[in-house]
């Protein structure tokens, strides 16, 4: 079977134990990447939750920008979904909004099951750390460390880790450079180089001289596989020969802007969202037809 059809049947399985897991909760909480809240959903999930009510959970808010962020949420609230942003890293009061409101929707009730869903490597395992105070749920660095589902049990509702999932496809276009840039593809899924140029060219558009300043390049513009090398050069990352060895110089300008060294930054805005912020199905194959990647 070719490596596409294994990870199918594998995203199948998920999605399928996904829908048994939904029949034992009330809420879920679908997890997303601050600096690309559309390119970090899955819209196939919409249907594997039983209409259990579904909130969006903006994660690493910290590493995104403000001002974006604060028009993420206005989209996301203009149609109806409850949308919260959270920060990757703080005092646990940065997450207290989301448990308020989990704490109003289970009422007077008994405890409240929250399902805890997304793409790999977006953050939910370190968000549920922050919610129970201390390291419950796996996380690493590899995407898709968490390998089965996780029952976390909080003072007074439980959450259920599971497993990343990603659709079969990602394409090859504009948000898969994203989703690898952001840590959410292996470099076998997608190379660490043509996200690293794509990155360089967001830079070179959205924020110029970012470039620059941080690794001291006397010019960041040009062609943004020539500003990858500069960069390498910069840093020592060099081959035998002492040529730039680009797959590493890549690497470095990825965990970079991963950590937010390169800044506060969001790589979308609700201007260029084509898939639904419900995540229906038939919505998005609309929006594919208008253009979506």
């Amino acid at each position: 079977m070719s490596q596409r059809g294994v990870l199918v049947g594998h995203m199948a399985r998920v999605r399928g134990r996904l829908r048994q897991l939904a029949r034992a909760v009330d809420l879920v909480w679908e997890v997303v990447d601050a600096r690309a809240p559309w390119s970090t959903r899955n819209v196939q999930l919409a249907g594997e939750f039983g209409g259990r009510p579904r909130w969006l959970v903006l994660a690493k808010a910290d590493l995104a920008d403000e001002a974006r962020t604060a028009e993420w949420l206005r989209y996301f609230s203009a149609r109806d979904v409850t949308a919260v942003a959270v920060a990757a890293a703080g005092p646990r009061p940065d997450v207290e909004p989301l448990l308020l409101r989990a704490r109003e929707a289970r009422g007077a009730g008994p405890r409240l099951r929250v399902l805890v869903a997304g793409i790999p490597n977006v953050g939910k395992s370190s968000l549920i750390n922050r919610l129970a105070g201390r390291a419950k749920a796996a996380t690493g660095a590899r995407p898709g460390i968490t390998r089965g589902e996780q029952w976390i049990r909080l003072d007074d509702f439980d959450l259920l880790d599971t497993p990343g999932i990603l659709p079969p496809t990602v394409g090859r276009g504009e948000r898969a450079a994203k989703l690898r840039a952001l840590d959410c593809l292996s470099e076998e899924q997608w190379p660490a180089e043509e996200a690293a140029v794509w990155l360089i060219a967001f830079f070179q558009r959205e924020r110029p001289r970012t470039l620059e300043v941080h690794y001291g390049l006397e010019d960041e513009r040009g062609e943004p596989a020539d500003v990858l090398a500069a960069i390498g050069r910069r840093r020592g990352a060099l081959a035998a020969g002492g040529q730039v060895d680009i797959a590493r110089a890549a690497e470095i300008l990825l965990g970079d802007f991963r950590r937010g060294k390169l800044g506060a930054v969001t790589l979308e805005t609700p201007g260029d969202a084509a898939l639904p912020a419900d995540g229906s199905d038939a919505a998005g194959a609309r929006a594919k037809g208008a253009g979506a990647p």
